[in-house]
């Protein structure tokens, strides 16, 4: 199957770059240049995904794709953006079932979060809010360490969220600040965290599959009420309230 994915800067130069060293392991290829931060953590990088892997698809209830997962680690932003148009951290790729990493000493982003996005395919394309949801609740805390509910609750304090039924629209998800994106990824994780322990897996799993990108946010409201028999705003009072208990 085909995902649309929105990449309007994205380029495969990366594919004709002679300098990547290549390092295979049971459900991973990766590539990365010689004497890098990459290479000298390669044996960790590895273990640390062969892991993560066993964890996601084992909380998913699903086999493994049949295909390996391809990471590219880049030294630099420079170097990124010239091979792969984009100098953010990283990116997964859902029709190639690619990764591109950021990897410097400062900025290591490995582990679960990128591969859930791949793996996490055969549920279907959430929308955005739910889809790092998933892949955030997969992590389990912010990417530098922090417990997703201390950015949530200082984010709720300094008013900078909508209201969550605004992020059953896609396109809310596409609109956030990218100067606190660490406070939407937190929120995206601590809400699906909630709703997995305090609603079940099972019902998540559903409420997953069956929103769309492609439905409005009143569709995908009613499909939220109707799995889990409150409207998104009476869950949300009860997931602000989780916050400071």
């Amino acid at each position: 199957m085909n995902y649309n994915q929105f990449l309007p800067t994205y380029r495969r130069d990366f594919e004709r770059e002679p300098r990547f060293i290549k390092r295979h392991s049971e459900h991973y290829v990766f590539h990365y240049f010689p004497d890098s931060e990459a290479e000298h953590d390669i044996d960790t990088i590895v273990m640390t995904q062969e892991v993560a892997y066993t964890k996601i698809t084992s909380f998913l209830s699903i086999e493994g794709p049949n295909r390996p997962i391809e990471y590219y680690f880049y030294p630099d932003k420079v170097t990124k953006t010239i091979l792969m148009g984009d100098d953010w951290y990283a990116q997964s790729i859902y029709n190639e079932f690619r990764i591109h990493v950021l990897y410097m000493s400062e900025v290591k982003p490995i582990g679960p979060h990128e591969d859930t996005h791949l793996l996490s395919l055969p549920w279907g394309l959430s929308t955005g809010f739910f889809q790092e949801g998933l892949a955030e609740y997969m992590v389990g805390h912010a990417w530098d360490g922090t417990p997703h509910k201390k950015y949530v609750s200082k984010g709720y304090d300094e008013k900078i969220y909508s209201p969550l039924i605004e992020f059953m629209r896609h396109e809310q998800w596409l609109e956030t600040d990218d100067n606190k994106a660490i406070y939407f990824y937190s929120l995206a994780g601590a809400f699906t965290t909630f709703l997995i322990k305090s609603y079940s897996k099972e019902s998540f799993e559903h409420f997953y599959r069956k929103n769309s990108r492609e439905k409005s946010k009143e569709e995908n409201s009613n499909l939220f009420q109707q799995i889990y028999n409150l409207s998104i705003a009476e869950v949300e009072q009860e997931f602000k309230s989780s916050l400071y208990s």
